[in-house]
């Protein structure tokens, strides 16, 4: 059975997730999720602090691909921050700081069925509210608000899917 993860987004800079070219990835940060998630699942990305005390919905994706970080390595992306012998790249996102953390996710997520809404994100209507997590990530305590979730989502895809706005942050180098 297909699970609903959600966490806080510290940072929304194109790091993770990174929407280019119609995907949704993540390969660096929440490490636990990568290691853990599955096809078929979804993840529902809400707005960290910076975008005010109401909770907003940055993204949701249903998880159509998974991969390992080699695999990943040799990947135009922007997010493809180490190379397939696992060597940092030069990049706006992490440090040298982030290198155990990031290599113990070992998977990168992939999604080509999602709805990114960036700055044109959506409060979390009432009814999702349980699905706002503390620290990291959260799952199990999300599957009675899945169904809700998921009509959410199907609802908001007869706008379209993909991309609808940019990144709430700016891109800032830490290495």
């Amino acid at each position: 059975m297909s699970k609903l993860y959600s966490y806080i987004l510290a940072r929304d800079n194109g790091g993770a997730p990174c929407v280019e070219g119609g995907c949704l990835t993540i390969a660096i940060c929440k490490p636990v999720m990568r290691r853990t998630a599955a096809v078929g699942d979804t993840i529902v990305g809400i707005s960290g602090y910076k975008l005010g005390k109401k909770k907003r919905i940055i993204f949701i994706a249903t998880i159509t691909k998974i991969v390992t970080m080699k695999e990943y390595g040799d990947s135009p992306r922007s997010d493809s921050i180490y190379t397939s012998e696992f060597e940092m790249k030069p990049n706006p996102f992490h440090g040298c700081a982030n290198y155990e953390r990031d290599m113990s996710g070992k998977n990168v997520i992939i999604s080509t069925d999602f709805i990114y809404f960036g700055k044109r994100n959506i409060v979390v209507p009432d009814n999702l509210q349980g699905v706002i997590p503390g620290r990291g990530h959260q799952s199990d305590r999300n599957d009675p608000f899945k169904q809700t979730l998921m009509n959410l989502f199907v609802a908001e895809k007869k706008n379209g899917i993909g991309k609808r706005g940019d990144y709430t942050d700016k891109k800032t180098s830490t290495c």
